[in-house]
């Protein structure tokens, strides 16, 4: 962080790909910018097109999304302003 703007970032996911997922789109929209409604929501939305989580016996794909992008939330969130 430097005056309020995300200076730099990396966003690893494990349980929404075939592997550990680093995603990189994600974090073009947040490096540079200050981590508002806005940002955040256009973050989230990236990540939902870029992860491909799946149905398995311990959780559903609609599930793993929605805490990929509830845990983005929460790290923006805690950044200092």
């Amino acid at each position: 962080m430097d005056a309020g703007r995300i200076v730099d970032i990396r966003i690893a996911l494990g349980s929404v790909a075939p592997t550990v997922f680093r995603a990189i789109e994600s974090e073009k929209i947040l490096r540079g910018e200050k981590p508002t409604p806005a940002t955040l929501r256009a973050a989230q939305d990236t990540l939902s097109r870029e992860i491909s989580p799946i149905d398995d016996i311990r959780s559903t794909a609609r599930y793993r999304l929605r805490v990929a992008q509830n845990l983005l939330a929460e790290f923006c969130e805690s950044l200092p302003s």
